[in-house]
């Protein structure tokens, strides 16, 4: 059976059977050899916009003589979406994430979106919800060095509030601790020369401490 890395099996937490998955920025089809391997979901498609990435993807698919659908893409302009209601995109920022889901036609039956950016996690959430779909969920994982923030999106009407939108739901400590630490890193660099943007920075950590002991 297919291994695969920390950051990626938090995005498998978030799948189900019933879902009939495109993987978006599939690079080497890890992750969706994983899936169809371990009957995971009902069906997946690998992509990418990248040649060699997906070039290695069939032939680790062809190894493992396994029927995964490919397709060269810029995000889902390619892909026939019929039939598809979740896609997984990870391995990049949110600029390029939200540049793939722009085209909103392309969503009418896209009930979930499991992402895993980059950077800028405030900015998708709140772009997220614009474009009705309801932060359900978050998994923060270490791996190799680096933080990973994985959301889990549903199509609603409902909007989450103002500090999920900011800071998701902190349900890991040690993430918090990280959060925390960062920004007061951010404070420390700042010269008290520069008082404006020394206590916009105190007043953004204070607000992130609060919101870890209000979701405690």
């Amino acid at each position: 059976m297919t291994r695969i890395s920390n950051r990626l099996k938090a995005i498998v937490k978030f799948v189900d059977i019933k879902d009939k998955v495109v993987d978006v920025g599939c690079d080497h089809g890890l992750l969706s050899i994983y899936l169809y391997e371990n009957k995971l979901v009902s069906k997946v498609i690998a992509s990418d916009i990248n040649k060699n990435a997906l070039s290695s993807a069939i032939n680790n698919i062809k190894k493992r003589n396994l029927d995964i659908e490919t397709v060269l893409s810029d995000g889902i302009n390619n892909v026939d979406m019929k039939g598809i209601n979740t896609l997984v995109i990870s391995g990049m920022g949110t600029g390029t994430i939200l540049h793939i889901l722009e085209d909103n036609s392309k969503l009418n039956k896209v009930n979930k979106l499991i992402i895993q950016s980059n950077n800028d996690h405030e900015i998708l959430r709140r772009k997220m919800n614009e474009k009705s779909y309801y932060l359900e969920n978050e998994e923060y994982t270490y791996d190799k060095g680096k933080w990973y923030v994985t959301c889990k999106f549903v199509k609603s009407d409902n909007k989450n509030i103002e500090s999920q939108i900011k800071y998701g739901f902190l349900s890991n400590s040690e993430y918090n601790d990280y959060l925390v630490l960062q920004e007061n890193k951010i404070v420390k660099r700042i010269p008290w020369s520069s008082f404006k943007a020394k206590f916009k920075a105190k007043s953004k950590l204070k607000e992130l401490k609060k919101a870890i002991s209000d979701m405690k």
